[in-house]
């Protein structure tokens, strides 16, 4: 009998940015092919985001000890639960499942702490928090639940994607980075809002999800880059490619850490799944060249071609979709620090900006007035002010006249 899903696939990636600043990846993934009782087959996806704040410096443990105790909750469940009951089923999802997650996870990061050297203290979860999204791919359905900031996308036959579940519930009233996360008391709870469980007969043009976590999507220029990728995506077969190419999007896009958990649909008896014309992936070297994989004019990963400044066009981008100035730009915050402290790494950034456009966009608004949108200005202006610093006014534009009895601002005042 043709299974119903070809064998899934995970990566995780630590971010550019978390290399050069020494810090470890703070994602973890997994992919797993299950077994019932029944010999019924069962696939997982499983990705983790730790927080890596100050508070949350554990977080990288947390985020892997939250994707094994997922699958360690699905085995359990999977040996209780025929996958013929989806009525069960949609209840674990909703409820059953991020309840023992949850407690297995508090037990532990519990376990965890009395191995680390500062165990004198009590736990906080914090220390561990991390966000959880969890996809089941059963032979006649497909599940998600979790929380959190990640993504899953649907890709279908014609090579057309759709984002089919984000973080709703805080959006642009979040403040900087905050995300639903395992270590709030409420967590089990909020994974309902995520939960579904749908038919795949239901949806006969459904070819692969793909889910990730958020630094794939903040490494886009706009979400329609995202949906590019993840169709692009699903047609690495070699785990190296992908890895590689997940390293392209982490040094040209936000510098997070990024990580994919791909399932795929098995082949359909008439033959291969068409291919979108014109967006068969480039390889060579065993290297994704996954900036020149897209139709022409795209502005995947940021990189358009063709890019005569990229500074400008990441400036652009930006303020395009407001909503992803404050995403991109506060995990910059120790790159703008250490931009006061050495002058000569503005001069790196800016002589090679096509390395890190987003680095050279911080340099070039400490040397220089951008002449940006208003929000991503005064976001640079609060980000500087916030480190100690300035950035330069921009000055008025020919068509803009101060009122009358004004005085310039000061740098680094708006």
């Amino acid at each position: 009998m043709t299974p119903a899903w070809l064998a899934p696939r995970a990566c995780s990636v630590i971010g550019a940015a978390h290399r050069r600043q020494g810090k470890p990846c703070q994602d973890a993934s997994l992919s797993a092919e299950l077994s019932g009782r029944n010999g019924e087959a069962l696939q997982l996806l499983a990705v983790a985001d730790g927080h890596g704040s100050s508070r949350s410096w554990l977080s990288d443990r947390g985020s892997a000890l939250a994707c094994r105790e997922a699958q360690r909750a699905v085995v359990e469940a999977l040996q209780r639960t025929p996958l013929g009951d989806t009525t069960t089923w949609r209840h674990l999802l909703r409820e059953g499942l991020p309840a023992t997650i949850q407690a297995r996870w508090q037990a532990a990061i519990a376990d965890d702490w009395r191995h680390q050297p500062q165990n004198a203290d009590p736990l906080e979860p914090v220390t561990y928090g991390c966000t959880l999204g969890l996809v089941l791919l059963a032979p006649q359905w497909w599940g998600c639940t979790g929380l959190g900031d990640w993504d899953l996308v649907a890709v279908h036959r014609t090579g057309d994607a759709a984002l089919i579940s984000q973080e709703e519930s805080l959006g642009a009233r979040a403040a900087a980075e905050a995300t639903a996360s395992l270590c709030l008391p409420q967590a089990a709870g909020l994974c309902a809002r995520r939960a579904q469980l749908q038919p795949l007969a239901a949806h006969p043009q459904l070819r692969a999800l793909v889910l990730s976590t958020d630094g794939v999507r903040k490494s886009c220029a706009s979400d329609a880059d995202f949906l590019a990728l993840c169709s692009q995506v699903i047609d690495l077969n070699d785990p190296q490619q992908l890895e590689h190419g997940l390293e392209q999007i982490t040094r040209q896009g936000s510098g997070d850490d990024v990580s994919l958990a791909i399932g795929r649909r098995a082949q359909p008896a008439a033959g291969r799944w068409p291919r979108r014309a014109g967006l068969a992936l480039s390889l060579g070297s065993g290297t994704v060249a996954l900036a020149t994989a897209l139709v022409a004019g795209s502005r995947l990963l940021q990189r358009p071609a063709p890019r005569p400044d990229p500074v400008l066009q990441q400036q652009q981008a930006l303020c395009a979709d407001p909503s992803r100035i404050r995403a991109n730009l506060t995990p910059r915050r120790a790159q703008l620090l250490q931009l006061q402290r050495d002058p000569t790494l503005g001069q790196r950034l800016l002589a090679a900006p096509e390395r890190d456009p987003l680095g050279a966009l911080l340099a070039r608004s400490q040397r220089s007035p951008l002449r940006a949108c208003p929000p991503l200005e005064q976001h640079l202006a609060t980000l500087w002010r916030d480190a100690g610093g300035k950035m330069p006014a921009a000055p008025p534009r020919p068509d803009e006249r101060p009122p009358a009895g004004s005085r310039p601002a000061a740098p680094g005042s708006r």
